[in-house]
């Protein structure tokens, strides 16, 4: 994830509001490609479990297989 010490400097600092706007966007981009990422590590996680582990979480291969290929930002 995002370091905070990094979203704190730039609360701090007062760009005038073009930069600010184009920091925020920033953020924002670095926050979701964030989120992606570990949307992907978790459906790798869970594309590695074996069909018994499935059966316990009530999910079939099928539905694994399913979520695995969407894209990161699919929900």
């Amino acid at each position: 994830m995002l370091n905070p010490l990094l979203i704190e400097t730039a609360r701090r600092s007062s760009p005038p509001g073009s930069a600010r706007r184009v920091i925020k966007s920033l953020v924002r981009s670095m926050t979701s490609v964030a989120r992606w990422i570990e949307v992907h590590r978790q459906r790798v996680r869970l594309a590695e479990l074996e069909d018994h582990h499935l059966a316990d979480l009530g999910l079939s291969p099928a539905q694994v297989r399913k979520e695995y290929a969407k894209w990161p930002w699919q929900a």
